[in-house]
């Protein structure tokens, strides 16, 4: 451990203005209805969605289960709106909202949905008859969807030959979608398992009749989970690789276009935390040259940009953002100019003043996911390790993980937490550890996760020799049986670390005092991976299930589920986080694949029932 003072660095933030149209303002009028089937049946839990004709913000509801829907009060103006449900043709139509105005809609029914499906209902559907399925399928959650969600590989079809080829490629390529090169150590679990694999999958997604069966699908959102309102803000591409206000072709707004590709400026938008104002500052995990945060405007969908120089001339890029008991928002900084390592940054939301604290001598720089502690101290990765920041003092304690380069491969650290007590912990993912920073003593105190054992008892004795061996050049590559802690939060009333166990499918929960963890499976483990943790003032830990297009909360108390689907299609989301403010609560989550940011807010029977009385 090393203590020491930084070097603090003030600057007011170039803003790029990429001011964006704005429907004019009107006086509210409601929008809702009934939707039906083409045989009449009322459908329950159907998507639908309103956008101003010109404005980059889209309001989504859900109907009831007499197949009613109520838009909260709309600003009169012309609208694109849109319904749609799996298994059935997404309706289209266009209003002029110059009133209240009902508006029923029918669905017609689609043969083949298949494109209209998130990645945990593709997983659903692989065939899982036998051990050797099962060990595919297996392999193909954990290790050639550890960074992208399955629905978007396993839309497209090929034979065994391309799917060999597909697989040639994959084995080479990181966590940044960058290919390696042929000289690029393989993936072993792919490469070992390559054949099986091909002809695994050209059974499932293949030109002949698929393996795959799709009598299980998730049932659409019903009780509190249809009562909840979204709205998502687009985030336009990146000026390097588009002209100003260009959007994505497919956003995944419309799933029958099938899951979105983020080559082309898709991907950057990463992490996104609503301030005390109703502002939305989102991170930019990518090279560009004009972004390194952003900022959207919550009531006019204006999205602006923060530029911190960095190397060769680009922006310096963020990823971890968070918003402290006092409304400040702190994020990483990726390598400055001066020094050239990664730093900290604390920016004021009213004024938009930066300033960045960047690690000197021989600490290491300041990496991707934050949190504060009770203390009000700020955390922050660090590759191999974490960092302790206090904003009085403006100086950093380091942390080491116990073991970060092991004979299966870097302990690379991901996800972090802070307790109340002021104690960090960090979680590395790839060899299924999470660690301790113990302030007081200034120790770091490895939590081993306990291994998945129905899927270790499922490998055979010749995989089990490829496993022995293996050392991960990528930490999305894994065991079949790893619980693999992704991104983390904390209860700090409580005192609960809660971890998300991406591949484990389930929340791990770690009493920070005795380091006791227990493990509460998520509803669907096979299919359901959370990504990372956030909790609310009544202790409710939220995830988002990122290749799931879904949110879901666990209540501790009772060891309920509640899940909430999001609008989009390929969300691919990375992050959760909580405003709670005047007795409401609104949730953001930034969509990774699909650029835009999501915020979901809530509503009551009380509230619909008053919407219906009023439209009738």
């Amino acid at each position: 451990m090393t203590r020491t003072r930084f070097m603090q660095t003030s600057l007011v933030a170039l803003v790029a203005g990429l001011a964006l149209a704005s429907p004019a303002q009107a006086a509210d009028v409601l929008l809702g209805g009934t939707i039906t089937s083409a045989a009449g049946e009322k459908l329950g839990g159907v998507t639908i969605s309103a956008k101003p004709v010109g404005s980059t913000i889209a309001t989504t509801v859900f109907t009831d289960a007499n197949g009613e829907y109520y838009f909260p009060p709309l600003p009169a103006g012309k609208y694109r709106v849109w319904a749609q449900a799996v298994r059935f043709t997404t309706a289209k139509n266009e209003l002029d909202l110059g009133a209240d105005k009902r508006q029923n809609i029918t669905l017609q029914p689609l043969a083949d949905f298949y494109s209209q499906l998130s990645g945990d209902q593709v997983i659903a559907a692989l065939r899982d008859a036998t051990p050797d399925d099962q060990r595919m399928k297996n392999i193909i959650r954990n290790n050639c969807t550890g960074c992208h969600t399955p629905s978007y590989p396993l839309q497209h079809k090929f034979d065994e030959a391309g799917w060999t080829a597909m697989l040639d490629l994959m084995k080479h390529v990181n966590v940044l979608g960058v290919y390696q090169g042929p000289d690029h150590k393989a993936n072993e679990v792919i490469d070992s398992h390559e054949k099986e694999l091909a002809s695994y999958l050209a059974r499932a997604r293949g030109p002949g009749q698929t393996s795959m069966t799709f009598d299980h699908l998730r049932p659409r959102p019903s009780g509190e989970s249809a009562r909840v309102v979204f709205k998502e803000y687009d985030v336009p591409l990146d000026l390097d690789e588009a002209p100003p206000h260009t959007f994505m072709i497919n956003d995944g707004s419309d799933w029958m276009k099938g899951t979105p590709s983020d080559i082309g400026g898709g991907h950057g938008v990463h992490d996104a935390q609503m301030d005390e104002d109703g502002n939305i500052w989102w991170t930019h995990n990518t090279p560009t040259k004009y972004t390194t945060v952003g900022r959207i405007d919550g009531k006019t969908g204006e999205v602006r940009s923060i530029k911190i120089a960095g190397l060769d001339g680009n922006a310096a890029n963020s990823h971890g953002i968070i918003r402290d008991p006092q409304g400040i928002i702190w994020f990483n900084v990726g390598p400055t100019v001066v020094p050239r390592k990664g730093g900290l940054a604390r920016l004021d939301p009213k004024t938009e003043k930066v300033e960045i604290f960047v690690p000197s001598g021989t600490m290491s720089g300041a990496a991707g996911s934050l949190d504060y502690d009770g203390k009000g101290k700020i955390w922050v990765t660090s590759a191999d390790g974490a960092l302790r920041f206090d904003p009085d003092t403006k100086e950093f304690t380091e942390f080491k993980s116990v073991n970060y380069k092991t004979a299966n491969g870097l302990g690379t650290t991901y996800g972090i937490a802070a307790d109340k007590d002021g104690n960090g912990f960090w979680a590395e993912m790839s060899i299924n550890t999470v660690v301790k920073g113990d302030f007081p003593s200034k120790e770091s105190i490895e939590v081993k996760l306990a291994p998945v054992e129905s899927r270790k008892a499922g490998v055979t004795p010749e995989e089990m020799k490829v496993y022995d061996k293996l050392n991960p050049t990528d930490f999305n590559m894994t065991w079949p049986w790893a619980q693999g802690p992704r991104r983390m939060g904390a209860d700090k009333v409580d005192n609960v670390i809660w971890v998300g166990d991406s591949w484990g499918g389930n929340y791990a929960r770690i009493n920070p005092k005795t380091l006791e963890t227990t493990y509460v499976p998520l509803p669907n483990p096979v299919t359901q991976q959370p990504y990372h943790i956030t909790v609310d003032s009544k202790h409710g830990a939220w995830t988002n299930l990122w290749t799931a297009d879904q949110i879901i909360k666990l209540d501790p108390k009772t060891n309920q589920w509640t899940t909430y689907d999001l609008p989009t299609l390929g969300t691919e989301s990375r992050y959760i986080s909580i405003l709670e403010k005047d007795g409401k609560m609104q949730v953001t989550v930034p969509y990774s694949r699909a650029r835009k940011v999501a915020v979901m807010s809530f509503r009551s029977e009380a509230d619909l029932a008053a919407a219906k009385a009023q439209l009738h």
